[in-house]
């Protein structure tokens, strides 16, 4: 048996893309959203983003020390890691 080409999907997508409506898009632009109306969202702020602005030191500093600690494990477990790469070349 031989292998066929399949180039009749790949004709197919572009013939879509020059037959899509144009005022489609105008549509999904006339959507307002909140921030159009002038109504201001407040985003919640992470777990993490609190302590990292956090105003007390101690809290703070246990962020920067925690994440100084994933650092050295990440940095460590990707130093293992590409010498078992090694392996298995």
């Amino acid at each position: 048996m031989s292998d066929q080409k399949d180039t009749d999907s790949f004709e197919n997508d572009i013939s879509d893309i020059k037959n899509q409506d144009p005022t489609m898009s105008s549509i999904n632009n006339s959507i307002e959203t909140e921030s159009d109306v002038g109504i201001e969202v407040e985003e919640k702020k992470s777990f993490i983003e609190k302590w990292k602005t956090n105003r007390f030191w101690l809290i703070k500093g246990t962020y920067y020390v925690l994440q100084t600690v994933w650092m050295i494990v990440m940095v460590i477990g990707g130093f293992i890691l590409w010498l078992i790469s090694f392996l298995f070349i």
